[in-house]
């Protein structure tokens, strides 16, 4: 199956954040990408996901360039999420980064860290 190559910009603390729950979860690094897929997935399945996504615009300190691959079944998923958002919010910018990371912001705080 081939993976589309995606570039998304996060806040730095959020990539930190990213490694520390994955490693927690029992993913290893090199696994970002299946983490990142299953944070989209999820997200994309709520029934009020556009009202998050325009949230996500919110996010800054927007300095770290992560590059994750997805299958062509989530980019079918995201291209499909980008009409219902854009039809909602028709100036919104930059729908797909925002998808993104929407996700990964709600992944990060639906599973808070544990305690040590």
């Amino acid at each position: 199956m081939k993976k589309k190559r995606l570039s998304v910009i996060l806040p730095e603390n959020a990539v930190k954040e990213i490694h520390v729950r994955m490693l927690e979860e029992g993913y290893s690094l090199r696994e970002k990408s299946k983490w990142i897929s299953e944070a989209i997935e999820d997200f994309l399945q709520l029934k009020e996901y556009q009202t998050l996504v325009e949230m996500a615009e919110l996010v800054d300190d927007l300095v770290k360039q992560e590059i994750i691959y997805i299958t062509s079944e989530i980019e079918e998923k995201m291209e499909e999420a980008i009409i219902k958002v854009r039809k909602e919010y028709p100036t919104l910018e930059g729908v797909k980064s925002l998808i993104v990371r929407a996700s990964i912001v709600r992944r990060l705080v639906l599973h808070p860290k544990k305690k040590k």
